[in-house]
């Protein structure tokens, strides 16, 4: 073999050598010669009341011939976790019901008892121990539920801020983006109790637009949404027509159906019927029948009033006179079992394990 072909197959054992020494993982992870305790333990339950102590079974060895088991150790880390929910009750539709969820690490990874050496029993050979460790009666889980009775304090504190604009701001917007929910729009307008201020004052607001009416009719012994209901589709008020402008449909009113333009076919000329002024009452060609909208000027209007409703009339229950929310906090314990021997090496169980508190 040549002299350089040699010198390259030794420069090459050497790289390879260098290599596992700085690479060897056992040196990278571990004591050399380093024992530590075998440990492995059984809960007595996943569940355990807030308070009571929580039992377990522990088996452990140990192997080292320099140290013997001083002692065992059990550690916990508390979690919580949280549902807040609020559920839309003052009309039929839509239906709508706002959740949020948290996670938390109510406390760090933390000692909780110490057992000695001598509680456990030696089986063949390994050692049992048979043992419990307690648990916080200030961790029982919280439930707040359909209350009949508001507290605006309790929620403050279980629900996160800006949780009733969110529900509020979105059921305007179902009701109001436009007219899909106009059912929803004549229930609010029946079941909530509007004053007569509230309705002068958005009235006020849109001098151009016709009033919507505080009161349907001043006749005795009808109803608040009667005058919604005065729909007649036998009566025709006027006509419409429809345009494509910016590939959108736009559909104008005629009086007659002399005063379309010139340039629209007059079998796509259709009636518009009788209705409240807010709505837009108006034979449909898709539909064959008569649909109706709000009418598009009237929708800020509209807006304004849904806008007056509190989030405590939204989610109140007339069927059983409750609010309908729900507030749940459940807290877990985390625990570890740990074995020290007398030179201070832990053996830890790696299993995760968890307890719910109820």
């Amino acid at each position: 073999m040549k002299l350089y072909s040699k010198i390259a197959l030794f420069a090459a054992g050497m790289l390879a050598a260098a290599s596992c020494s700085v690479n060897d993982p056992f040196a990278d992870n571990m004591e050399i010669g380093q024992v530590l305790p075998t440990v492995s333990w059984e809960l007595g339950s996943t569940m355990c009341t807030a308070g009571e102590n929580a039992a377990f079974l522990a088996k452990y060895y140990t192997t080292s011939d320099v140290a013997t088991i001083d002692h065992s150790e059990v550690w916990a880390m508390i979690t919580s976790s949280e549902s807040a929910a609020a559920t839309q009750k003052l009309i039929s539709s839509p239906a709508y019901t706002l959740t949020v969820t948290a996670n938390d690490t109510v406390r760090g990874m933390h000692l909780v008892s110490t057992f000695p050496h001598s509680q456990a029993v030696l089986s063949g050979t390994e050692y049992h121990l048979d043992a419990s460790f307690p648990t916080s009666s200030t961790l029982s889980p919280i439930t707040w539920a359909s209350p009949e009775q508001w507290d605006q304090e309790k929620f403050d504190l279980y629900y996160p801020a800006g949780f009733q604009k969110e529900f509020c701001d979105k059921m305007v917007s179902y009701l109001t983006a436009d007219s899909t929910y106009l059912a929803g729009l004549r229930q609010l307008y029946i079941n909530y109790d509007f004053t007569r201020e509230q309705i002068d004052a958005v009235n006020a607001k849109y001098p151009s637009l016709t009033p919507i009416p505080f009161s349907d009719s001043q006749e005795a012994g009808s109803t608040k949404g009667d005058l919604w209901f005065d729909i007649d589709t036998k009566t025709i008020t006027g006509y419409y027509y429809a345009t494509l402008e910016g590939g959108v449909k736009v559909e104008h009113e005629i009086a007659t159906k002399d005063d379309a333009p010139s340039g629209i076919d007059p079998e796509k000329i259709y009636p518009v019927y009788k209705a409240p002024h807010w709505i837009f009452c108006r034979y449909s060609d898709d539909t064959g029948g008569a649909v109706t909208s709000v009418r598009h000027e009237y929708l800020p209007l509209w807006k304004e009033l849904a806008e007056m409703v509190p989030f405590t009339a939204w989610i109140f229950n007339g069927a059983d006179s409750s609010y309908s929310i729900e507030f749940k906090r459940t807290y877990y314990i985390i625990p570890q079992f740990r074995v020290i021997d007398s030179n201070g090496k832990i053996g830890k169980d790696t299993d995760d394990k968890q307890i719910q508190l109820k």
